[in-house]
């Protein structure tokens, strides 16, 4: 799938491979012999994308922009695991980024280098070449032999990640994990299950690749974008005003597991795993996170990139929670305050000039 934004149109280099599920949108510009495995994303909306010769991205992995301020250079031979995410940086030549890791917004990564599975390479983080990384954030583990990131490459790209660049925590990456017994997959985005159907507003958006399932209700100028899952089960999913769910994110309920239900402004991130709870007006769950259970995130609360937190955590009004697990971190500063209002006002921006794409 290739999508125009605005007035911008991807360009992709020769023999290139997409999944049918697969996205290129935007100001993009590929080299010669891409591959996207299903639901890979390269967005470039908000700002450029430039990828060289020979990269790959298996099931889910992801690249993306920092809205009217950082696009993404990404070298040639890059390979990427699945649910992996590339966000707003730099990366050299021959780099590998492990299942479910993710490097982050004005991060440089040097030629040769392997991240590891689950690792969060931080905003702003420079990585030498030749090292492995791993953690949260990403720390040097050890110079790499010349023939390891090698190998690390050629075992995801042959669907047979092994050792560090091998996630034990990925989600189910098909849709039809999700979807009624009878559905079909390719006849999304909505789903009717145990005889409820989606309702979306008028003005919302929901992108072609994402699925929702059951009784999900999307509210007015919110959005559910590429490759996301959003499954009610037999329970209920509310997304309410202005909310957004970015690329490739799993809210997954059933009754029995109890209702999710986002406030308006609610920004859940890229990659996110969750399951039922309340998340009040304008908090903000950072990408990679992994949100149990019946987590109850108040007002202007937030949840740190790549935090895992149990079920039945409460995090409170105007807080950070952080770390694996998760625990209480620090109050939120004024300026992080009006960069998320930017980031939630950037997403029905995004949601406006995707809908008028549709028409």
């Amino acid at each position: 799938m290739r999508l125009r934004y605005l007035d911008h149109e991807s360009v992709l280099g020769d023999a290139p491979t997409l999944a049918p599920t697969a996205a290129v949108i935007g100001r993009a510009r590929v080299g010669a012999r891409l591959t996207l495995a299903a639901y890979a994303t390269i967005r470039a909306d908000g700002e450029r994308i430039g990828v060289g010769d020979d990269a790959y991205f298996g099931e889910r992995a992801s690249v993306h922009i920092v809205d009217s301020r950082v696009g993404t250079v990404i070298g040639d031979d890059l390979t990427a695991g699945r649910y992996a995410l590339i966000h707003g940086c730099t990366v050299g030549n021959r780099v590998v980024v492990g299942e479910g890791a993710a490097v982050m917004d004005e991060a440089t990564v040097g030629d040769g280098a392997v991240i590891a599975a689950d690792a969060i390479v931080a905003p702003g983080k420079k990585l030498a070449g030749g090292w492995l990384y791993a953690g949260v954030p990403a720390q040097p583990v050890r110079e790499l032999a010349p023939t390891e990131a090698a190998a690390a490459a050629a075992s995801i790209r042959a669907g047979r990640p092994e050792g560090i660049v091998r996630s034990a925590g990925l989600p189910p990456l098909t849709a039809e994990a999700y979807l009624p017994p009878d559905a079909d997959a390719g006849a999304g985005p909505l789903y009717t299950w145990h005889g409820r159907s989606p309702r979306i507003a008028h003005h919302a958006y929901v992108a072609p690749t994402a699925a929702l399932v059951g009784d999900v209700t999307v509210g007015e100028d919110a959005g559910v974008y590429f490759g996301c899952v959003v499954s009610a089960g037999d329970g209920v999913v509310a997304i309410g005003p202005r909310a957004n769910v970015q690329d490739n994110s799993f809210l997954i309920t059933t009754r029995a597991r109890g209702e999710l239900r986002l406030a308006a402004g609610v920004t859940i991130g890229h990659n996110v795993q969750m399951g039922s709870g309340s998340f009040g007006r304008d908090a903000l769950i950072g990408m990679m996170s992994r949100v149990g259970d019946r987590v109850v995130v108040e007002d202007n609360g937030c949840i740190a990139a790549g935090a895992w937190v149990a079920p039945g955590t409460v995090v409170e009004s105007g807080w950070i929670w952080a770390g694996r697990p998760a625990r209480r971190f620090r109050e939120l500063r004024p300026a992080e305050r009006v960069e998320f209002a930017r980031g939630r006002d950037v997403y029905i921006g995004y949601g406006s000039a995707y809908r008028g794409a549709l028409r």
